[in-house]
């Protein structure tokens, strides 16, 4: 009786051990929503000439059978003035466009993920494209649809015309005739403004987060010495969008720096042997290049004699003759190219 009783509670213990062992390596099952892959993000249209371009991302795996490897973009289009049937509906979307993703064979790679862009060239003027996208791994796991996006594609407005662009000192005006008609020539009442896009050193952007009302623009983000071009793009407006039309032709600028540097001061002479010597305090300017010397006899005329910049604040003047009365000024240039400024005449008679 008793070996049976030990028997017993020894196989109680060693069933405890396991359950034990059991629960502390098992552990708690994922979700499946959470092996889905992701919802498409950023999913974005533009409309273009050729269609409608629709782009997203796609998110990177953890491993191959997490993998996105299928696309399926789901779209209807619909009049401008929405859903006869049923306007303030969303679209209930039926056909779709099936993209298969495979490594070396398409821009996005299935592990790594990326941007992948589509454009749909049978979206049709003059309608509204309606998209919604989902997306499927290696596994056959679906994900769930991204948001609708809808973006009308309607005729551009016509491009800006006679775009002047004048460079000044830390600032570029532009200015450019009013868009009253589409790119076919028919006159629009939906003109919201115009968006301008400028390239430079930092690369392309927009300048302009809303339609801009007036037909000029004085950008003064600029900096001197760097070049820059600008375009023009009227806007149509449509449910609180504003779309893009035809660009202008490119304008280019290169703003410069217009204002003159101080004129050195304090100039002074003393005759030597053979020569003037001149001196003078320098300009405060910090983007002083150098410096001009100019000359005159009693009666004569200015004429300059530093036949290159000078760059310290000394001359020597050896082309003198003595006992003759020698007038002299100085003038500063800076690296812009703007001249100061003449310092105060000094006079002085050459005595050897």
């Amino acid at each position: 009786m008793a070996k049976r009783l030990r028997a017993v509670a020894l196989l109680l213990v060693i069933s405890a051990m396991a359950f034990a062992v059991a629960c502390g390596v098992k552990s708690k099952p994922i979700p499946s929503s959470r092996l889905l892959p992701a919802t498409p993000a950023r999913v974005a249209l533009k409309p273009t000439s050729e269609g409608m371009l629709i782009s997203f991302n796609i998110p990177s795996a953890p491993k191959p059978s997490r993998a996105v490897e299928g696309i399926k973009i789901y779209y209807g289009y619909l009049p401008l003035t929405g859903d006869p049937a049923c306007p303030p509906c969303p679209p209930r979307l039926r056909k779709f466009y099936d993209f298969t993703l495979q490594k070396g064979k398409s821009k996005v790679d299935p592990m790594e993920g990326g941007r992948f862009s589509y454009l749909d060239t049978a979206a049709p003027m003059n309608m509204e494209a309606v998209y919604q996208v989902v997306l499927i791994d290696a596994s056959g796991r679906v994900s769930k649809p991204s948001h609708l996006v809808r973006m009308p594609r309607l005729v551009p407005a016509a491009p800006p015309l006679n775009l002047k662009v004048i460079s000044n000192d830390q600032e570029v005006i532009l200015s450019w005739d009013e868009v009253k008609t589409s790119a076919n020539g028919k006159t629009l009442s939906d003109i919201s403004g115009y968006v301008v896009v400028r390239k430079g050193p930092e690369g392309t952007k927009q300048l302009n987060e809303r339609p801009l009302t007036m037909a000029m623009l004085k950008d003064q983000t600029v900096d001197n010495g760097k070049d820059y071009s600008y375009q023009i793009f009227a806007t149509r407006s449509f449910r609180g969008q504003h779309l893009p039309g035809q660009g202008s032709r490119w304008g280019k600028a290169s703003p410069k720096d217009m204002k003159p540097p101080a004129p050195p001061s304090d100039l002074a002479g003393a005759s030597t042997s053979d020569s003037i010597y001149l001196r003078f305090t320098p300009s405060p300017d910090r983007d002083v290049a150098g410096y001009h010397v100019f000359r005159k006899a009693k009666g004569g005329q200015w004429s300059k004699i530093s036949e290159s910049l000078v760059v310290e604040n000394v001359f020597i003047d050896k082309n003198v003759k003595p006992e003759k009365a020698y007038y002299y000024r100085v003038q500063a240039e800076d690296e812009a190219g703007n001249l100061s400024e003449f310092s105060e005449e000094m006079d002085i008679v050459h005595l050897p």
